[in-house]
């Protein structure tokens, strides 16, 4: 076998790896972005401002909402509709784990600074 053919056996090979690993990662999930109860969403905060935008997270009802903010901002993170408050300190996280409940779209934000950072909508099971 010459020296090209067993490169480009090689090659295929990669090739073959590298578009396993894309599917697998892609999770091939088809229930339209709502979590599980053991799933865990995750909103990062830096300068008081979501990172990448306000965060869109779905859950269905009879569920659980489970989310964690990391902020580099202290502040209280309001949980609208479901009415939780944590308080969060600079560099830290605290997370939400709430019976998903109550049907709609709620507001997650600073509190103090008046900024959204999420929207969690519940939609019905």
């Amino acid at each position: 076998m010459s020296s090209r053919a067993r490169i480009a056996i090689v090659l295929g090979a990669v090739v073959v790896l590298v578009v396993a690993l894309v599917i697998a990662s892609s999770g091939g999930s088809d229930d339209g972005g709502k979590k599980d109860s053991s799933a865990s969403d995750v909103v990062t905060v830096k300068d008081a401002r979501p990172v990448g935008g306000v965060q869109r997270l779905k859950y269905t009802k009879g569920g659980t909402i489970h989310f964690t903010v990391n902020s580099d901002t202290a502040d209280e993170i309001h949980f609208h509709g479901y009415d939780k408050h944590q308080d969060v300190k600079a560099g830290g996280s605290v997370t939400f784990d709430v019976p998903a409940t109550i049907e709609g779209r709620f507001i997650v934000e600073l509190e103090d600074h008046k900024t959204q950072i999420a929207e969690v909508e519940v939609d019905p099971s």
